[in-house]
This record gives structure tokens, C-alpha cells and sequence, in this order.
């Protein structure tokens, strides 16, 4: 009759396991691909704020990324025209500074930039 306390195991196997390990991230629009993010880059420029006022200016928006935009004139206007067209006025006897926002989104990602230049508007003759 065996023992079997007496026998001895003469090969030890040695296994590993290795489990893949995920990274995961949220974000508050979970439905939004990675792929797809790119970030609202605002940006403008304009001609014809030159002579007295009331002087017309066309705005040309140079942003990227984005497909809606809305301007404030800082004056109590605003446009959400793509290239807007805006005429200021100065009454003063001053030049006058107009601070003009650009807030450039992509409706997709909800994502959004704003940029701000000022504006210098000379006085009435």
C-alpha cells in the first residue's frame, strides 16, 4: 500500500496569469467620439474704423472648429452673423474703445472660445 504522505512531487508547474488592464474616461458628453473633439478656435479682424464716427466696420471671423457664433459690439449690440457688418458711434469728444467679443462654438461637443479685441472709435466732427 502507498503512502502517500511519502511521495514527493518530483515537477512543480507554475502558472501566470495576465489580465488585460483597461484605462477608462468620462467626460460629461460620453456620446462625443474622441476623434471628433477639436477645440473652437476664435478668432477676427476688421476694416473701416477709420475717420469720425459714426463709422461702419466689417468684422471677418477667422475662427476654426466651430459653427456658431455670436458677437457682442460692446456698445449693446450683438449679431450672430458669420462675417458681420456693425456700425459704431462716438458722441464724445474723445476716441472712444469698444471691446468686441467673438464666442466661437461647435455645437457638436458643446465646446466653445472667445476672443476679444478692442476697438477704437474716433469722435464726431
Amino acid at each position: 500500500m502507498w503512502n502517500a504522505l511519502a511521495i514527493k512531487p518530483f515537477l512543480t508547474i507554475s502558472l501566470a496569469v495576465i489580465l488585460p488592464v483597461f484605462f477608462i474616461s468620462c467626460s460629461e458628453k460620453e456620446d462625443i467620439p474622441d476623434y471628433y473633439v477639436n477645440t473652437p478656435l476664435a478668432g477676427f479682424s476688421w476694416t473701416g474704423n477709420e475717420g469720425p464716427a459714426p463709422v461702419t466696420v466689417q468684422f471677418v471671423n477667422t475662427s476654426q472648429n466651430a459653427d456658431q457664433y455670436e458677437w457682442n459690439f460692446g456698445d449693446g449690440q450683438s449679431s450672430t452673423a458669420v462675417d458681420p457688418v456693425h456700425t459704431f458711434n462716438n458722441t464724445s469728444s474723445e476716441p472712444k474703445n469698444y471691446n468686441v467679443i467673438l464666442k466661437a462654438t461647435d455645437t457638436y461637443s458643446g465646446l466653445y472660445q472667445r476672443k476679444s479685441r478692442v476697438i477704437v472709435i474716433q469722435p464726431q466732427n
